[in-house]
């Protein structure tokens, strides 16, 4: 599977197996290639916020954060992609836009994944492409039969 979850946080409840559960749902959508490891890792908001000062100096804490690895000296056939989340961000998002906490943890990991496959929402129009995409992709796993 190369989708891996990692919780290293305490700071919000969250169980990983009802995460889980959606991952090959978004893997078949996405069509994500088998030599890529997507590691999806839920930190806390300090970490997070260290994360975003350090790699785009932004001093503010983020819902998520994406980067992509093309090869690794300890494995050379592997290209990586290291999706850092915050859940606390996360369940704040979700009370402020109505939405069901669980369903803004699948839209950031889906969202995580697309930048790393070199999506983009820095204008107008690449933002409405990703998100459209996005949106499309969160709907379909949702209603995953």
């Amino acid at each position: 599977m190369p989708i891996k979850i990692y919780n290293n946080q305490d700071e919000v409840k969250l169980d990983c197996k009802k995460v889980c559960k959606f991952l090959s749902c978004i893997e078949s959508k996405l069509r994500l290639k088998r030599d890529i490891v997507y590691n999806i890792i839920f930190v806390d908001d300090k970490e997070i916020r260290k994360l975003n000062r350090k790699y785009r100096s932004k001093d503010r804490v983020t819902d998520v954060l994406s980067f992509r690895y093309e090869s690794r000296d300890d494995v050379p056939a592997c290209k990586d992609a290291d999706i850092f989340i915050s859940p606390k961000t996360a369940k704040r998002n979700a009370k402020l836009f109505k939405e069901e906490f669980y369903t803004e943890i699948l839209r950031l990991i889906i969202h995580g994944i697309l930048h790393s496959l070199d999506f983009s929402d820095y204008t107008k129009r690449t933002k409405e492409i990703m998100w459209s995409k996005q949106e499309d992709t969160l709907k379909c796993i949702l209603h995953w039969d």
